[in-house]
C-alpha cells in the first residue's frame, strides 16, 4: 500500500528557543517577559506568540516532514517539537557551518513507520574561494529494513548579502554551493529512490526566469519544481514579500521542494500549496501589503507544503 506524506519546507526566521529555566507554567498563560527569562543563551527567544503561530501552522497543514531552515541548533528544535508540538515530532538537527547560529533541522512524526538516518555535508569540499557550504546539506535517509526508501536533502543557499563588497551579491559563493548540492544530489540519485531537494534557496531557482545561479540545477539534472509540477496559479505561487527602499512591495517564491522528473506521478497536485499565516484565535493574518503587516507574521517567509505517495 502506498503512503502519502506530507512534507513541508519551512523558515522558521530565527527560532531560537531555550528552555533551561522552564518551571512547568502553561505557555500560553506566559508573559512575553517570563518567556524571555526561561532562557539563559545570549541569543533572544523567539517570540512566544509567533512560535505558537509557527506550531500552530505545522498542526493545520498536518504535516508528517517539515524541513526547516534558521533553526536555532538541535535544543531549539527539540524544544519546539517538546513543549510546542506536543512531543508529536522527532527533532533532528546537527550544527552547521552558519556563523549566526541559524541551521536546518528535520521534524518527523513519531507515527510514520521508518528508520531515520542523518547525515551533514559540512565538511563537503567546494572549489575556492567557498571552501565549504555557508551552512550545510542535510540528509536525511528514510529507511524500512535497512532499505533505503526516499531521501530528503534540506539546503539553505548564502544569501545576497556581501558584507565584505568582494563578491558581487554573493554570486560566485552560490554558483558553487549550488554545483556542489548537485554533485550531492547525482551521487544519490543512483539509489533509484525519490531524492527530493528543499529548502530555502534565496533566490529564484523556478525554471522561468531562472537567476544564474541555478541554471546549472536545469543543466545537469532532471528536478522540477514541486510547485510548479503542481501548477499553483503564477499568483499563488510566492514564499516570500520585500520592500525596498522606497517602499514597493515584491512577492517571489524562494523556497522550493524539488524532485526528479521520473518520479512526478508520485506528487499528489491538488495536496501542494503554500499554506498562510493564521492569529492564535484563527483568523487569516493578511498577506502583508506594507512593511508593518510583515511584521506581524510569525516568520517573513510562508511555507510550502507538498504531498507524495511514496
Amino acid at each position: 500500500m502506498d503512503s502519502r506524506l506530507k512534507i513541508m519546507v519551512l523558515n522558521a526566521q530565527d527560532l531560537f528557543l531555550f528552555m533551561d529555566k522552564f518551571t512547568d507554567t502553561p505557555i500560553p498563560e506566559m508573559t512575553e517577559i517570563k518567556w524571555q527569562l526561561m532562557s539563559s543563551s545570549l541569543f533572544s527567544n523567539k517570540s512566544k506568540e509567533k512560535c505558537l503561530m509557527l506550531a500552530q501552522a505545522v498542526r493545520d497543514s498536518q504535516a508528517d516532514i517539515v524541513m526547516m531552515t534558521e533553526v536555532g541548533g538541535p535544543e531549539s528544535l527539540h524544544n519546539f517539537a517538546k513543549y510546542l508540538l506536543n512531543d508529536e515530532y522527532f527533532s533532528l538537527s546537527l550544527p552547521s557551518n552558519s556563523d549566526r547560529g541559524i541551521d536546518l533541522g528535520y521534524l518527523v512524526k513519531k507515527t510514520l513507520n521508518y528508520e531515520l538516518d542523518i547525515h551533514s555535508h559540512i565538511d563537503f569540499p567546494l572549489p575556492y574561494p567557498a571552501r565549504r557550504f555557508s551552512r550545510d546539506v542535510l540528509r536525511l535517509d528514510f529507511k524500512k529494513g535497512g532499505e533505503i526508501k526516499m531521501v530528503l536533502l534540506l539546503v539553505h543557499i548564502k544569501s545576497k548579502l556581501d558584507m565584505r563588497k568582494t563578491d558581487f551579491e554573493g554570486r560566485n559563493r552560490r554558483i558553487l554551493e549550488v554545483k556542489g548540492l548537485i554533485e550531492i544530489y547525482q551521487d544519490l540519485e543512483k539509489l533509484g529512490v525519490p531524492v527530493l531537494i528543499g529548502g530555502d534557496f534565496n533566490g529564484h531557482a523556478g525554471e522561468q526566469d531562472t537567476e544564474e545561479e541555478f541554471s546549472e540545477i536545469y543543466k545537469a539534472t532532471d528536478l522540477k519544481d514541486i510547485a510548479y509540477l503542481a501548477k499553483i496559479p503564477d499568483e499563488e505561487r510566492f514564499s516570500y514579500i520585500y520592500f525596498n527602499r522606497g517602499g514597493n512591495r515584491f512577492v517571489q517564491q524562494i523556497d522550493y521542494l524539488f524532485i526528479s522528473e521520473k518520479f512526478t506521478h508520485l506528487i499528489d497536485p491538488m495536496e501542494c500549496y503554500f499554506p498562510r499565516y493564521r492569529t492564535l484565535e484563527g483568523a487569516p493574518l493578511p498577506v502583508p501589503r506594507r512593511m508593518e503587516q510583515k511584521n506581524i507574521l510569525p516568520s517573513d517567509h510562508y511555507p510550502f507544503l507538498a504531498t507524495i505517495k511514496l
